[in-house]
């Protein structure tokens, strides 16, 4: 009986965690990233154009070094652009389920992307972006 009760509580935190809303898709995410990013005081240290995309499915990816003031610690963020939505969104539920512990980053939906903001850095830029993110509609 226990075992049964827990199978389906599982069950229910996975429907519950995977069907949480998504950003609707639409504007290209590069240029959302970087309005975000500059809405909440940050500079742009560093970007690295990866044409290829470095999420699976993904057709193009930037990686962004944010910082109050460059050169410093400040965040690296993962931007990812996708043809479609689904492809979006499944990466997404990727990232989500590789992201564990808590701590290790977070991943949003904006736009045509995904922004992966890794854990390691600058708590403060962590949370200027974070608001500034939630601030441009990225869920």
């Amino acid at each position: 009986m226990v075992l049964v009760l827990a199978a389906t509580l599982g069950a229910l935190g996975l429907v519950q965690w995977a069907g949480h809303g998504r950003a609707p898709f639409g504007d290209v995410v590069f240029e959302r990233v970087e309005a975000a990013a500059a809405a909440a005081g940050l500079q742009v240290c560093r970007v690295v154009d990866e044409p290829g995309g470095l999420a699976g499915g993904a057709v193009a990816s930037r990686v962004y070094d944010l910082a109050v003031r460059c050169p410093a610690e400040g965040a690296t963020v993962v931007v990812d652009r996708f043809a479609t939505a689904a492809d979006r969104d499944a990466a997404a539920r990727r990232f989500e389920s590789l992201l564990r512990p808590r701590g290790s980053g977070a991943v949003r939906t904006l736009g045509d992307g995904t922004v992966l903001v890794r854990g390691e850095g600058d708590d403060d830029v962590h949370r200027a972006l974070a608001r500034a993110l939630d601030a441009a509609g990225a869920r």
